[in-house]
């Protein structure tokens, strides 16, 4: 199972392989920056591809030698430019981008996961965790006490191990002790992609489960609760019920925000890493439904496999499916979702979306980006803002890490002495396209022009 860190998540503290009991948990963004391609990984032994989106076209990078045969996908650390799966001999291996390699790491591993700071936690045929860093191992002195289900690594170096099937405890595990274990019910799970609060659906209620507060476990009265979600900063929970729709609930109050109709029931929720898409998985039948959340309504369906890996919605408007034996890339925010792209043939492997291309390439895509950022600028001058500061380090700094995100921020310097260095998002053709990207943000801004006043 993938777990990357949220990029506004982290932003607002700074501001203010086929079907497996992971189906519905693997996220659909790189962990820090926009996707800016996909990797393709041979499930047979074979050599990656990487193919820059949203066209799917293939990138001039080339693996040197060949992965063996795959099991199961598990993620990426992108600051060490590793990618990590599982092999048919339950070996974790990890294919280094920057040298085209592939290493191996750890052996007898049935279970992996990566958490939000990009350590890989790995469990072995002797219920013993090790976790990852920086590629160096780290063996935990506790052993899991039964099989697990979802791992999800957190902020703090621990991992929540989730029972297989409703048997067991649940178990937050650190590399010096484990925490007294809480007993959570069967159920779809996901937790924030911090790893603070982990939400299962019961049937009658949904379940939190909260390692830190004081008590870690409550319930919410939510009937029919069959799949959970949470947005990127992990404020709202998005919960899937039998009777076919989506409830939206504040994470600290257990207020309804919204309900979003649905055609049917949902058993799986995957979402969109800025939060502007959430994919529903139907109860009967292989399509996938996908809600704008920007309107809080659906907004259309598409026929394709619910796997491991897809369907899943890449950079702001990209969704990529399996169609028949082929992968397709669609534009989410045109009529009618058009093809951008398709690679024949590529049904049968993994696909990852990445935040990362090789260095002639992103420059390239840097440089395209500026043009069109330039564009935009001279007929626009709508724009979000996020956050003011008399520091234009701090301002630059800030400005940085969204960009990082994939959001098209920059710095207003002030126009008088004594005003504050503006940090916006944008520019916006009009008021409305703004104010949608506010409310997917995840954290505060409000819209300006450069005619206001700060």
């Amino acid at each position: 199972m993938i777990h990357r860190k949220i990029a506004i998540a982290a932003l607002t503290a700074t501001a203010a392989c086929g079907d497996n009991s992971h189906g519905g948990r693997l996220p659909d963004a790189p962990r820090t920056h926009a996707a800016a391609s996909v990797l393709r990984l041979p499930r047979d032994r074979g050599a990656a591809r990487l193919y820059r989106l949203p066209a799917l076209e293939p990138s001039a990078w080339k693996q040197v030698d060949k992965l063996p045969a795959l099991s199961e996908l598990v993620g990426a650390d992108l600051e060490q430019r590793i990618v990590y799966a599982l092999d048919d001999k339950h070996n974790l291996v990890g294919l280094d981008l920057e040298s085209h390699r592939v290493r191996p790491f750890l052996t007898n591993v049935r279970d992996a996961a990566i958490g939000p700071d990009g350590a890989l936690y790995a469990v072995d045929s002797a219920a013993s965790v090790t976790r990852l860093v920086r590629r160096s191992p780290v063996r935990f002195r506790t052993r899991l006490a039964s099989a697990t289900g979802d791992l999800f690594g957190t902020l703090h170096g621990s991992v929540i191990a989730l029972p297989t099937g409703g048997r067991g405890q649940t178990v937050l595990l650190s590399d010096d002790q484990a925490q007294s274990p809480a007993r959570l019910p069967a159920g779809d799970a996901a937790a924030t992609y911090l790893g603070d609060l982990v939400a299962v659906a019961a049937d009658t209620a949904v379940i939190l489960y909260e390692p830190q507060a004081k008590t870690p476990v409550r319930s919410l009265d939510v009937s029919g609760a069959r799949a959970v979600a949470f947005s990127p900063s992990g404020h709202r929970l998005y919960v899937a019920r039998q009777r076919g729709d989506i409830r939206v609930i504040d994470r600290v109050s257990g207020e309804v925000l919204e309900t979003v109709d649905l055609p049917g029931p949902a058993r799986d929720l995957r979402m969109h890493f800025y939060g502007r898409w959430l994919l529903a998985r139907p109860e009967q039948g292989d399509s996938v439904w996908v809600v704008d959340l920007a309107a809080n309504e659906l907004a259309g369906g598409v026929a394709t496999r619910w796997s491991g890996d897809l369907p899943v919605v890449a950079g702001p408007r990209t969704l990529l499916l399996r169609a028949g034996g082929d992968v397709r890339a669609l534009d989410l925010e045109a009529g009618g979702f058009p093809v951008t792209g398709e690679v024949d043939g590529g049904a049968a492997d993994a696909w990852l979306p990445l935040a990362w291309l090789p260095a002639g390439e992103a420059r390239d895509e840097e440089a395209a980006d500026s043009a069109a950022a330039d564009s935009a600028a001279a007929s626009a001058t709508v724009y979000l803002q996020v956050s003011s500061s008399r520091n234009p380090d701090w301002a630059e700094e800030l400005t940085a890490k969204l960009k990082g995100a994939g959001l098209p921020a920059s710095v207003l310097p002030p126009k008088r002495g004594e005003e504050a260095y503006r940090v916006v998002i944008g520019p916006y053709a009009t008021r409305e396209q703004a104010e949608a990207t506010g409310r997917t943000l995840g954290m505060p801004s409000f819209v300006i022009s450069t005619q206001e006043p700060e």
